[in-house]
């Protein structure tokens, strides 16, 4: 499998690394899974990362800078190295969102999006860098989102906004579909939609993916 030149049922990982301006040697990393329904190259993965990366800059404050997204196939990296296993794409774009004059919440609290599937669990994704200080309370000593219909609509419109709609569902347009794989990669659910589950508190070094696939 390589990124340039790939089949159906290949299935890849998208990265997008950010930081924030303010502590740009702080890095994270939000990962998605998407698997392809039909034959492709490079540029089928690079639409679909502009248009992540799109999505991204709707939800995220203005002090999030992103700096590079990668495209890898889905096995783990082998040995000897193969270059064709992954693509990096730099950027200098930044978040859109302002809510001046709140500061951002710490990175210990993250807008947790849930990934809805037509069976089993919801997965998580959870973005740093995503919530203001009004938009986040805490009642009872739990941050929760303070009014949660607001952040889902910002959500729902980033997602049509972007055209990330596109690519839920075995229906997808976009020629790929996001996905949740387990550790083996033997189940493949794909995601019909995303929704706004509230707010998470997560460590920092924690980076939220559960692929440990061996090397080839």
């Amino acid at each position: 499998m390589a990124v340039d030149d790939f089949s159906s049922g290949d299935a890849f990982i998208f990265r997008v690394f950010k930081s924030l301006t303010t502590n740009p040697d702080n890095v994270w990393v939000n990962n998605y899974e998407f698997i392809a329904l039909e034959e492709g190259g490079t540029a089928v993965l690079l639409q679909l990362g502009d248009i992540l990366l799109d999505f991204e800059t709707r939800i995220h404050s203005e002090l999030v800078q992103f700096d590079r997204y990668t495209v890898s196939t889905w096995e783990a990296d082998s040995v000897p190295y193969d270059p064709a296993a992954f693509v990096t794409i730099p950027t200098t774009l930044v978040g859109l969102r302002s809510s001046v004059p709140n500061e951002v919440v710490p990175l210990g609290e993250a807008w947790r999006v849930n990934r809805i599937c037509a069976t089993g669990r919801f997965g998580n994704l959870f973005y740093r860098g995503a919530l203001y200080e009004n938009e986040v309370s805490q009642p009872a000593g739990i941050p929760i989102l303070s009014e949660p219909a607001d952040l889902a609509l910002i959500l729902s419109d980033a997602i049509d906004d972007s055209l990330l709609t596109q690519y839920f569902g075995l229906a997808s347009e976009g020629g790929l579909y996001m996905a949740m794989i387990n550790f083996t990669g033997t189940q493949r659910r794909p995601v019909t939609q995303l929704i706004s589950g509230g707010v998470s508190l997560i460590k920092a070094d924690h980076q939220w993916f559960n692929r440990t696939s061996s090397p080839s």
